[in-house]
């Protein structure tokens, strides 16, 4: 956690370097608070979460914008409350190690120049990639906070880079070139409690030996993560060239850096196997890889359609194989090449938005067995949402469904704003696996986790 606390140091200090007498300041606050239950469904008993509280976050996030001329800086800070001990992508406040509730959340902090048709940036910052609406296709920029299977918006399901961004402005033509000198890994949901970690990593797995059934334990903590050391050579690069023209918008995009999907390694201590070659433990570890992105996005408006259209070549991508392959001796990883994309099209009329995607994820020679991923999945989604009372009261619909195993996901979703301040939200995820009971789908694997979440927020 070194590096966060010395990036809420330095973004404090470049408000301090401002001539504060000439700035122009404004502070908001936003007070938050939500709540997930699990609601009954067909899952085993044994693994059954039914009325569990799967999510209880209370937050107040303060966002201080400061100008003066060319000169800028944004700060982006919150204090959360996590009622259910899931842990976050924050750093801990707590005292105790067992029971960690209290978090601080630095998630934005920079400084801006703006020379007029350039610009630097420097700082943590959260920028979004792409024209995708809740698919990951070229959006490799930020990490992602998966601690949390639901969040409001992108700055909370992603986290800031510490980087360097030096910008053309053109009114035509715009461009970002990225230098990320530290490493920023996605958050994992390793909390003993959070309802996503043994859906991540089981406690135990079953093995038959002899007619007997035992219970192998495994065995995964931060502490078994290994990071890239801090290193100017271990930095990463990335950069977005932007053209708009009257038919379309469109973006290129390249990325070297660190792969946020780890490497996981299973080993087995050779001393603590039992007479019937069982071992008594699985020790789990993981470690970052090299990645390369080339990618590119294009959204062409006609009338009341945007069509949008997104893509990304991953050259040589190392994907983790399957625990049953590194224990008779298959190294931890493979390396392929990877193809992502999308197809969007929107519709916008009067209250009414209707999005409808394509997506499809190719890998060149994975295998199942050795990757755990297939070597073409593909799915859609459809949101449909209308407001009413003037734009007060929105109800939406969300619905998502995989093409391999047919799992799919259904989220119903009311939002009222009260006032200009304050709004509230009642929604609800129903997630099902494949209508081939041998089967239980990308989606169907979250069956457990089905709910109803309520939400409000205050923001003055």
């Amino acid at each position: 956690m070194s590096f966060q606390r010395k990036s809420i140091a330095c973004a404090f200090a470049t408000l301090l370097t401002f001539p504060l007498c000439a700035l122009d300041l404004t502070l908001s606050t936003t007070l938050e608070t939500k709540a997930a239950v699990a609601i009954p469904t067909d899952v085993d008993e044994d693994y059954d979460r039914r009325w569990d509280l799967l999510q209880g976050d209370t937050s107040a996030e303060f966002k201080l914008d400061a100008s003066h001329d060319a000169h800028s800086a944004f700060l982006d800070c919150a204090i959360l409350f996590d009622a259910i001990g899931a842990g976050s992508s924050g750093i801990a406040l707590d005292r105790d190690d067992e029971e960690r509730n209290f978090f601080f959340k630095f998630k934005e902090g920079w400084y801006d120049y703006n020379g007029g048709f350039w610009s630097v940036r420097v700082g943590r910052q959260i920028t979004a990639w792409g024209a995708a609406d809740g698919l990951q296709v070229a959006d490799v920029l930020c990490p992602k906070d998966e601690t949390k299977l639901f969040t409001s918006d992108y700055s909370d399901s992603r986290i800031g880079i510490d980087a360097v961004r030096l910008s053309y402005n053109g009114s035509i033509l715009s461009a970002d070139a990225y230098w990320i000198p530290i490493f920023t890994p996605s958050t994992l949901p390793l909390e003993q409690k959070n309802p996503l970690r043994k859906l991540m990593i089981p406690s135990a797995i079953p093995a038959i030996a002899a007619g007997n059934i035992f219970h192998i334990p495994l065995y995964f903590t931060e502490d078994d993560i290994e990071l890239p050391e801090t290193q100017l050579k271990n930095g990463e690069y990335a950069g977005k060239v932007s053209a708009y023209t009257p038919f379309a918008d469109i973006s290129l995009y390249g990325y070297w850096g660190w792969d946020d999907e780890q490497i996981i390694s299973y080993e087995i201590n050779p001393k603590k196997i039992n007479a019937y070659g069982v071992p008594a433990e699985i020790q789990l570890a993981g470690e970052y890889k090299k990645m390369a992105m080339l990618g590119a996005d294009m959204s062409i408006p006609a009338g009341p359609l945007v069509i949008r259209a997104e893509g990304a070549f991953f050259p040589g991508r190392y994907f983790s194989t399957s625990m049953e392959e590194q224990l008779i001796g298959m190294d931890s990883y493979v390396v392929l090449n990877e193809i992502t994309f999308l197809a969007g099209l929107d519709f916008i009329s009067g209250t009414w938005t209707i999005t409808g995607q394509y997506y499809g994820d190719a890998i060149s020679g994975a295998k199942r067995s050795a990757t755990g991923k297939e070597g073409y999945f593909h799915q859609a989604t459809l949101n449909i949402s209308k407001t009413f009372l003037g734009g007060n009261l929105e109800l939406g619909l969300t619905g998502m469904m995989e093409f391999n195993d047919f799992s799919w996901v259904v989220q119903p979703s009311v939002s009222y704003d009260a006032t200009d301040q304050l709004s509230f939200s009642l929604g609800a995820s129903f997630f099902r696996p494949s209508f081939d009971t041998d089967k239980v789908g990308r989606y169907g694997y979250y069956e457990d986790l089905s709910c109803v979440t309520l939400g409000a927020k205050f923001s003055f």
